[in-house]
């Protein structure tokens, strides 16, 4: 499998560009807005890959970087959504940009989304959302007490009775307290 090229881009297409790496040229697909965002023609480059091999075709997908490849594949494993689909919406914001805009309701980030189409639209917005819900947001707090040595589970469950209008520093020792009691 591959899962990066790194080479010089000897041409830059709408939506794809190739790679020559040891004397062969890929053929790798992106979104026009990140073909923009490469550097220009025989320049050395890195990409992250994912191949899509169908029935009748090899397709090579490629990404600046492995966040992005990571995006992408989490997108192709919701249910009726595709390389292509999941391109077009890889390229419209980074997932913790999207992640934010379904959260908050965000009316520009949501009109993006359903210009891939209405039903593929929808279900996408559903996946991120419940992806959303079950993963709690990043707390400075609780990734201090990990460090210290407690376990996540004992972290969440010390903070959930630490005031959340105090400073980390504050909540940090609230929830020593408790777990000292513990």
């Amino acid at each position: 499998m591959i899962y990066y090229l790194d080479g010089k881009i000897t041409i830059k297409g709408k939506d794809f560009v190739v790679i020559e790496t040891q004397g062969v040229g890929r053929k790798v697909h992106m979104s026009p807005e990140a073909v923009l965002d490469l550097p220009s023609v025989n320049n050395k480059f890195k990409l992250f890959c994912y191949l899509n091999i169908g029935r009748d075709s090899q397709r090579l997908y490629g990404f600046p970087s492995k966040e992005n490849l990571d995006f992408f594949e989490s997108l192709i494993n919701i249910s009726g959504i595709g390389p292509k689909t999941a391109v077009q919406v890889a390229s419209i914001a980074t997932m913790d940009k999207l992640k934010e805009g379904i959260r908050n309701d965000n009316q520009e980030i949501l009109d993006k989304i359903f210009k891939i189409g209405k039903k593929k639209g929808q279900r996408v917005i559903f996946e991120l959302s419940r992806r959303v819900k079950e993963e709690p947001e990043d707390d400075p707090a609780i990734e201090t007490l990990i460090s210290l040595g407690f376990s996540k589970k004992d972290a969440n469950a010390a903070l959930k009775g630490a005031s959340k209008d105090i400073s980390v520093e504050e909540r940090v020792k609230e929830a020593l307290k408790l777990l000292d009691n513990a």
